[in-house]
């Protein structure tokens, strides 16, 4: 539901993009130069055929009882839990993988390698570790 207001939203916004650029190349009105008014009308068009397009899809799929079990399983709580349990572990094999570019470009500072480089990459490390534990502790208390 909350997709479709956002949707029904961006489409009258584009709407408005497409009624402006005509209202600004008005005979009385100041006119907008010819690349500015055409892309403001571009735009407006693509936002809004994009947004109507996208809505009647949803509409389309919502009479789809195979497409309301694949989105109640998406939603289930333990698959939340395993795409919350895989980012967590991504970041922290990307963070590792950077601690460790950090540490091998400090042991080969001959190479010409900023020293800030390296203070950027091993601090991000000790900022993730801060974070990690100051929201694991505010979790804590609030459930």
């Amino acid at each position: 539901m909350k997709k479709q207001v956002i949707l029904m939203s961006l489409a009258i916004a584009g709407l408005l993009c497409c009624i402006l650029m005509f209202v600004l190349n008005g005979p009385r009105a100041p006119s907008l130069s010819g690349g500015a008014a055409s892309l403001l009308g571009t735009a407006g068009a693509v936002l809004f055929g994009t947004c109507i397009g996208t809505l009647l899809q949803l509409k389309r799929l919502s009479r789809d009882p195979d497409y309301r079990q694949r989105q109640k399983a998406r939603c289930d709580e333990r698959n939340q839990a395993i795409r919350d349990r895989a980012g967590y572990l991504a970041g922290l094999l990307t963070l590792s993988l950077l601690v460790i570019a950090g540490w091998s470009l400090q042991s080969f500072a001959r190479l010409g390698v900023p020293e800030w480089v390296v203070r950027l990459l091993l601090g991000s490390w000790v900022f993730y570790l801060a974070a990690f534990f100051l929201l694991y502790k505010w979790f804590q208390r609030r459930m």
